[in-house]
């Protein structure tokens, strides 16, 4: 297939397109804000400036879908997680947890719904499952903001397609390219592992979109 390039970033920035260019109907539409707490945006040992930068696009995902359903999905671990073996210790204080600022007035209990994980993929905590069983029908687009985005983002964005794939279920999973972000470090090369997510999200069927 022609798609297969080595140059990510251009076949990424090649298919994206503007959200607005795609008009979702709001009452169909979920607005997934993944990890988008102090723990990865403000002060910890998985805060990142890059994830920092990208508060005022995901701030504007979640404004034009005023009316939509929001959810944010929250790392909250244990002291003995065994996700310490492969990432630094992050998000057993509770104040890592807590959902940025800026966002506070979109996570309110009348709009929102938060699901609490101890994995880096979403889709397996036992929370959402019961949510995505009782809200199946109601909605058919899931938009997804947050980080990082080739591990929580591209991890729940693919089970969520997969899993749809498997009941032979039509629904769109999409990502906003510049209001998701990860991370950057000596091993740990944030723009590449960014496009290269993303890419891989488009390959599997997962839509791109820029607000």
């Amino acid at each position: 297939m022609a798609f297969f390039r080595s140059d990510f970033e251009k076949t990424v920035r090649e298919m994206v397109v503007p959200l607005r260019s795609r008009p979702l109907n709001p009452k169909k539409t979920v607005v997934v804000n993944m990890d988008t707490i102090n723990g990865f945006f403000v002060h910890g040992a998985l805060a990142s400036p890059r994830l920092a930068a990208i508060i005022p696009q995901i701030v504007r995902v979640n404004e034009y879908f005023g009316f939509s359903r929001k959810l944010f999905f929250i790392d909250r671990h244990y002291e003995n997680s065994p996700e310490f073996s492969a990432y630094p210790e992050h998000c057993v204080d509770l104040s890592e947890c807590e959902v940025i600022d800026e966002l506070k007035p979109f996570a309110d209990p009348v709009y929102a719904s938060i699901i609490y994980k101890n994995s880096t993929n979403g889709f397996l905590s036992a929370k959402f499952a019961v949510w995505l069983k009782r809200n199946m029908e109601q909605y058919d687009h899931y938009v997804i903001t947050g980080g990082a985005t080739d591990i929580c983002v591209m991890q729940f964005a693919l089970s969520l397609k997969a899993y749809f794939n498997e009941h032979n279920i039509k629904k769109e999973i999409a990502v906003i390219e510049n209001a998701v972000q990860t991370y950057d470090n000596e091993a740990h090369d944030g723009d590449r592992m960014h496009y290269f997510a993303l890419y891989n999200l488009m390959m599997n069927g997962v839509r791109l979109y820029s607000i």
